[in-house]
């Protein structure tokens, strides 16, 4: 028949400690579950508690605490708690109880388990099997939670206690919390042998019964009215017999055989294992109060403890000799599976996305090892999407090979190599002892390259993410210029309002749905000392206009000052109510792929105008109209015009005047439509230019 030892530790990582007092459950917080009242009376806690339940003067008007006791109650709890005494001590604890039974979970039934008690019982050598779905952390705050799994004690163990264990479900955030009462699996002797003598200390033999004559070893037959010592290196026997001489008196005797050698083995996973060396007649009892107060006798004994908790106090091991006890030995224990929590990742980034390089701080708990681990910059090819934390996208990127910190605390610098938008992953968990915490996990996209423009965004939390695009072009210049390369991608009309409104970094915008620019009238976009690109945008006029450029003078849509602009496959609408010009470079160059331009005004219009510059246009389609056209105009500098399409309208022009100006002039096709003075040269070159013309056809001049 089994038993259950009595012997009883309340020891925990952490606990509820008061003066005086530590209350094990309940906490403070939410719960699924009617909680258990659990307070600690051992040791230097022992005393009498009381509590109550509305408030009320514990000791005046409360329950006495004589155990573990489920709480009853539902909604918000308030226990006070009382300890007697010459210095009464209190505490109170509050938490709130909202039931939920996980009726339609599928870890409904481990939850069945406790639901109602508030408690679990369980035998040491059995499972405990806690659901996947579930995390769970033993003992009080702070928590380190561990993903459910199949837990067991060493069958040897020989602690019965109390552990606080909370469940939380994170899809729900539900949180329950009980108590698992660990209990021995037992199966040791009952037996006891009345003798009529007693041993303290191991040395020291007192004879209790007069009525006996005693003789030990080869000594002579006596009374002893004194303790003897005795030498325990060596086996002694010890006979006695009614002090009523009589021949045929029955003479009893017992062997007392050498004291014994305690060994303590520490297994893999942490569990303690005591054994015996020595005489077979010896086994070993776990006494409590008093020596005399013992239960089974064990050839062997064990301390152990579920994974992710901890336990540690003094086992007061008793050792028996043929059932009659000879001594005790206090073994102090410490037994760590309660693995550290997870690193705090923090960085210096705001969201998922960063503009900047991002400095992450990595603090694992005190007195733990600390291991991380940094993927390679990723580069991510497809920008113009939209990505969050958790996207799958990132499952199969490594985070790298782990490297021990050389402390606790770990600061990082993450950079990207290049100019587009790179991925870093950044693990960490940490270690104590044995045991091996949760990883911590941190990802971001440092994105100091691609800005995003919406116009349909809110422009009150535009940061030019793709998250939070810009909504206006006042918001994306101002972003742009702050770094030295931009890829602008573009949702929606962008407004250019009149005034002038400058590019200071290299940066290329491109056409990402229906995007287009419309200038208002006197509207110019000056780009000083740096690269700008177009691709796939339709640029206008803004509908709807007055006549402002007498007043404001010529005001092209790009003004270019020691800097490069792209065009490719645009399409241009310049619709002047006074003079007009497109672009106007110095010291510049301006490059034109694939681009259809429609430039026209009441008395002159011209496409360039340039000095010091170099024009390349290719398969490309410019028609200018105007009572005066010049298609470009070009001090010098350089020109190169391959396979276009260029037409001029009205009185008077020209498709280009060159001065002081080299370059090529090839398969192109030039019209005119002129009022005024006929077969006017298409391209004029002054005697200071080089300009070779080959292939080209014209019409009209």
């Amino acid at each position: 028949m089994k038993k259950v030892a009595a012997f009883l530790i309340f020891a925990f990582i952490s606990c509820m400690a008061f003066a005086q007092m530590r209350v094990l459950s309940p906490i403070e917080g939410t719960f699924a579950n009617r909680q258990m009242l659990v307070i600690d009376t051992e040791g230097e806690y022992q005393g009498d508690y009381y509590y109550s339940l509305n408030g009320s003067d514990p000791e005046a008007f409360g329950f006495a605490y004589d155990g573990p006791v489920l709480i009853d109650l539902d909604g918000p709890v308030e226990i006070r708690i009382a300890k007697a005494g010459k210095k009464k001590t209190e505490t109170t604890v509050k938490y709130l109880v909202i039931q939920d039974n996980a009726f339609a979970a599928s870890y409904n039934t481990f939850i069945s388990s406790f639901f109602d008690s508030g408690i679990l019982n369980y035998t040491a050598g059995s499972i405990l099997s806690i659901p996947e779905e579930l995390k769970y952390s033993f003992g009080l705050p702070p928590d380190s939670f561990l993903q459910g799994r199949d837990l067991s004690i060493d069958e040897s163990s020989v602690l019965n206690r109390y552990i606080p264990c909370t469940l939380l479900d994170e899809a729900t955030g539900k949180r329950w919390r009980f108590i698992v009462r660990t209990l021995p699996q037992t199966a040791g002797l009952f037996s006891r042998r009345d003798v009529p003598f007693v041993i303290t200390d191991w040395n020291t033999i007192t004879f209790t019964n007069d009525n006996y004559i005693y003789k030990i070893d080869s000594g002579f037959w006596s009374l002893p009215k004194n303790s003897i010592i005795l030498d325990r290196s060596v086996s002694h026997m010890i006979r006695w017999q009614s002090i009523d001489y009589a021949e045929g008196n029955p003479v009893e005797y017992f062997v007392l055989p050498p004291k014994p050698q305690l060994n303590k083995t520490v297994n893999p996973d942490g569990s303690l294992h005591f054994s015996l060396q020595g005489d077979g007649a010896y086994s070993l009892s776990i006494l409590n109060s008093s020596e005399s107060d013992y239960q089974e006798l064990f050839a062997e004994l064990g301390a152990d403890t579920f994974y992710g908790d901890n336990v540690s106090g003094v086992l007061n091991i008793g050792f028996f000799a043929g059932a009659v006890y000879q001594g005790q030995m206090e073994v102090p224990f410490n037994i760590s599976k309660r693995p550290p929590s997870s690193p705090l990742i923090t960085s210096s980034a705001s969201s998922f996305y960063s503009r900047e390089p991002v400095s992450v701080l990595i603090q694992a708990e005190e007195a733990s090892e600390l291991y991380y681990a940094v993927s390679e910059p990723f580069t991510i090819d497809s920008v113009s999407e939209t990505y969050l934390e958790t996207s799958s996208f990132f499952d199969s990127i490594p985070a790298g090979q782990f490297k021990k910190a050389d402390s606790n605390r770990l600061s990082i610098e993450l950079k990207p190599e290049g100019s587009g938008a790179v991925y870093f992953k950044v693990w960490a968990y940490s270690k104590n002892g044995m045991n091996t915490g949760l990883v911590s996990e941190y990802s971001v996209i440092i994105d100091q390259y691609n800005y995003y423009f919406n116009s349909y965004a809110d422009p009150a939390v535009a940061d030019g993410t793709s998250l939070r695009p810009y909504a206006n072009l006042e918001q994306c210049l101002e972003g742009i210029n702050l770094g030295r390369y931009a890829c602008v991608r573009v949702k929606g009309p962008v407004k250019v309002p009149a005034g002038v409104h400058y590019i200071l970094s290299n940066c290329v915008f491109v056409n990402e749905g229906d995007a287009y620019f419309e200038f208002e009238e006197g509207a110019c976009i000056t780009v000083k000392s740096s690269n700008l690109s177009l691709r796939d945008f339709t640029l206008s006029r803004a509908d709807g206009q007055e006549a402002k450029a007498a007043a404001q003078g010529l005001v092209p849509f790009i003004k270019l000052e020691d800097s490069v602009l792209e065009l490719d496959g645009c399409q241009i609408s310049a619709n002047f109510e006074g003079d007009g010009l497109f672009a106007e470079a110095v010291r510049s160059s301006i490059n034109i792929n694939g681009t259809i331009a429609s430039i026209s005004a009441p008395s002159y219009a011209s496409f360039i105008s340039g000095l010091k510059s170099k024009v390349t246009i290719h398969n490309s389609s410019i028609n200018v109209s105007s009572d005066t056209c010049v298609t470009l105009s070009l001090n010098q500098g350089d020109i190169n015009l391959l396979n276009n399409s260029f037409k001029i309208t009205g009185s008077k022009g020209r498709i280009a005047e060159l001065f002081s100006v080299n370059g090529s002039v090839i398969s192109n096709s030039f019209k005119a439509s002129l009022r005024g003075i006929a077969n006017a040269a298409a391209i004029y070159a002054d005697k200071n230019s080089s300009v070779q013309q080959d292939k080209n056809e014209q019409y009209g001049f």
